[in-house]
Parts: C-alpha cells; sequence; structure tokens
C-alpha cells in the first residue's frame, strides 16, 4: 500500500472513531451503542428496540459529490432492509467530501434506481442479495445521507464534547481525546459484539480512570501530535529519573521502521544514560519479537560498542535462571568499572514465556499489539506505538527533538 493510500485509509478509520464517539457523548443514557456493529459502522441501540444504524464514508481528495460515491453504502443499507422485517431501522450514509457543507438530506428514487442497475461487477454482487420484493419507497424513507464536518473539524467537536463531560482533572487534548480514540480503535477490532458495545457511562468511567496519554498509531495520526509526544515525554520521565526501576522493554520489529539499523545505537544510548551509575540496580530487559539468530547478532554489535549483554544462552540452550541472575560488579570509588552484562536480551520470539519469569517494575511496549504471551498484570506499563526511532528516543529521553 503507498505512503497516499495508507493515509488515507487511516484517515477513514479516525473519521469514525470520531462519529463513533460523538454517537456515544450524544446518545441517552438507556442507549447503547456498538463499534463495528452488525449493520453498519455504529450500531445506536434504542431502549424501544429501533436503531439507527451509520456508516461513514470520507472522501478528502475528491473534488466533488457525485452519486456514485454513496452507491455501494445504499446497496448494502438496501440489502439490509430487505432482509428486515421486525426491527425499526433507520439508516445514514456520514459522509465528507471537500466543499459539501454540513446538511442532511434524503435519498431520491432516481439515486436509488440508479444504484440498483449499476453496471459495478461488485456492487452487482449486492444487488443480486437484495430481496427484489422490498419496497423502495419505505426503504426511502428509512436512508438519510448527512455530509459531515472535515476531520479537523469533526476532532474538534468531539473535543468539546468531551469537556463538557466535565470529568475532573483530565486535559482533553492530552488525556481524554487520545484514549477515547484508542478505546474506540481497540473495540473495534473484538471478535464478540458484546465486547464491541459502549453506552455514555461506560466511556466516562474508563476516561475517568486513565491518567496517561495513549500512544497509538491512531494518536500519533492526530493533528497535535507533537503535542502528544510532548506529553508522553513528561510523562515518562518521573519513572525513568528513578535509579531503582527494573525496567522491561518489548520490540516489535514489524511495527517501527528501520529496526535493525537503529536497535543497537537505541539499547547504547539508553544504557549510556540510565544504567551506568552504582545507584542504577536494575539490569534492563529487553525483549526482542526475534529468535536467536537475531538477538545474536544484536549482542556482537552491542559488544562492538563496549556493551555487554545477557542472551541467557549457555551454548545453544536457553537457561531462564540464567538469564534473570544478577551481573557481577566491580565498583571502584563510586564508579561502575565494570559490570559482567549490563543488560539482558532477550529472543522472545524463541523463549515467549520467559519475560514472565519474573515481573519488573516498568514495561514499555514499542508495539501496535500487545502479545499474547507477554503478561502485564502487575506492572506499569506504557504502549509507545510510534514507528519511528527519532520519537522513540525522543520520549524515553535520549534526545532533545523527535524531527
Amino acid at each position: 500500500m503507498s505512503d497516499r493510500a495508507a493515509d488515507s485509509t487511516i484517515k477513514g478509520f479516525l473519521y469514525q472513531f470520531n462519529k463513533t464517539i460523538l454517537s456515544i457523548v450524544g446518545a441517552e443514557d438507556d442507549e447503547i451503542v456498538a463499534v463495528e456493529g452488525l449493520v453498519e459502522d455504529v450500531d445506536v441501540h434504542s431502549s424501544d428496540g429501533s436503531l439507527k444504524a451509520i456508516q461513514c464514508k470520507y472522501h478528502e481528495s475528491r473534488k466533488k459529490f457525485t452519486d456514485s460515491l454513496i452507491y455501494k453504502p445504499i446497496l448494502q443499507m438496501a440489502e439490509s432492509f430487505s432482509k428486515n422485517s421486525v426491527k425499526l431501522v433507520e439508516y445514514v450514509i456520514f459522509i465528507y467530501v471537500p466543499g459539501e457543507g454540513e446538511r442532511i438530506e434524503n435519498i431520491t428514487r432516481a439515486t436509488l434506481d440508479s444504484a440498483l442497475a449499476t453496471e459495478d461487477k461488485k456492487l452487482q454482487k449486492i444487488v443480486g442479495r437484495i430481496d427484489p420484493s422490498f419496497n423502495h419507497n419505505d426503504f426511502l424513507t428509512n436512508i438519510k445521507i448527512a455530509f459531515g464536518p472535515s476531520l479537523d473539524d469533526i476532532e474538534d467537536q468531539v473535543k468539546l464534547a468531551l469537556n463538557d463531560l466535565e470529568i475532573n482533572s483530565s486535559d482533553v487534548d492530552t488525556i481524554l481525546y487520545p484514549n477515547a480514540i484508542t478505546k474506540i480503535a481497540k473495540i473495534s477490532s473484538c471478535a464478540d459484539e458484546k465486547d464491541r458495545q459502549l453506552t455514555k457511562e461506560n466511556l466516562c468511567d474508563y476516561l475517568s480512570n486513565v491518567t496517561t496519554t495513549a500512544v497509538t498509531k491512531w494518536t500519533l495520526a492526530l493533528k497535535n501530535r507533537s503535542q502528544l509526544l510532548d506529553t508522553i515525554k513528561n510523562q515518562l520521565s518521573g519513572a525513568l529519573s528513578q535509579n531503582s526501576r527494573e525496567r522491561y522493554f518489548y520490540f516489535s520489529k514489524s511495527d517501527i521502521d528501520e529496526f535493525d539499523e537503529n536497535i543497537v545505537v537505541f539499547i547504547h544510548d539508553y544504557i549510556r544514560k540510565y544504567h551506568y551509575k552504582p545507584a542504577h540496580l536494575q539490569t534492563p530487559v529487553f525483549a526482542i519479537s526475534s529468535g536467536f539468530d537475531a538477538v545474536k547478532d544484536i549482542e556482537h554489535r552491542l559488544f562492538k560498542k563496549g556493551v555487554k549483554t545477557n542472551t541467557g544462552l549457555i551454548g545453544d540452550c536457553f537457561e531462564v535462571e540464567y538469564f534473570y541472575r544478577e551481573p557481577i560488579k566491580k565498583i571502584s570509588k563510586g564508579v561502575v568499572e565494570e559490570r559482567e552484562f549490563d543488560l539482558r536480551l532477550l529472543a522472545l520470539g524463541s523463549e515467549p514465556e520467559a519475560i514472565n519469569y519474573r515481573k519488573g517494575d516498568d514495561l514499555y511496549l514499542i508495539c501496535n499489539s500487545v502479545p499474547e504471551e507477554i503478561n502485564t498484570r502487575d506492572v506499569n506499563q506504557y504502549q509507545i506505538c510510534t514507528c519511528d526511532f527519532n520519537e522513540l528516543s525522543y520520549v524515553i529521553g535520549l534526545r532533545g527533538s523527535h524531527e
């Protein structure tokens, strides 16, 4: 996928997530909002059994609106309507096209007929699934097109809505908003529909208990990216300034750019800043989503830079007790002259359970999703989903700029 296409895809999802948050915050107390619902992107279930089904479309690159942009959602909704004989469903196509002011319009019979008569082979497959006897007029009564704001504008609307929740001691820009986006993104991938449902009360309870900024691929795509990086840097600085913390780092190689080219420099710089004093008692653990061959290569490259590692290997066998042993240290006049090893380097791809053998104080997760084999219970965890080593080094305090 090209960078432009990837950027467009991310914006499309962010637009949907923002609309979802607005739907939740604006819901009645007895309404349940389903993210990636059974019917559409956002399903709002009311206690009377009625349903509002919203499909989101973001067309930033389009110069003007044409009916063909909504043929697919119209046909998908017509298919759903033709097979639904019980529940009252209001269908909404929530769409952004530059130059179109915010408004709600009806879908005309001519537009529906054109969609049904499409020559697009992919859309014809949807037409083939629609019950031909469905009542066109009733369907048109229950479907609307809502022209929405731009991504930047809907983001501002969401922030205002979150501010109106009056959650005490929480900054909207750097705490409430990015965590709300992260929450919606996370539950949207859940397989069970019950796990994708939220009420306004659920969201308020969640946001009332978050205290750190969520740094994910979604929040780093927001317009205040630099502000979020500054905030997480300040949040991490407290724990990183403490000498006696036992810190674990986990790296997913596929989630950060140019991993092989940068990991050795990152570890070297970390050791030189955070693990050189006699007061630095706890040996850090760096776990990599690779097997022993990759870890041995990193070990050798670190050795060339004067950094000694413990991989837990004795010959070709891994021994977890050997991995977690304390290094022998030589201290003279308050200076650490030599450590047996400076860090523990774990091949998580080969020894997935070893990271849970002993819990550290802080767990830094440089990945888009936390592997199931990592037990995050009873540790302070910080998920940093940047794909850029400069940004990672900045928030960890190894450099003064993320540029």
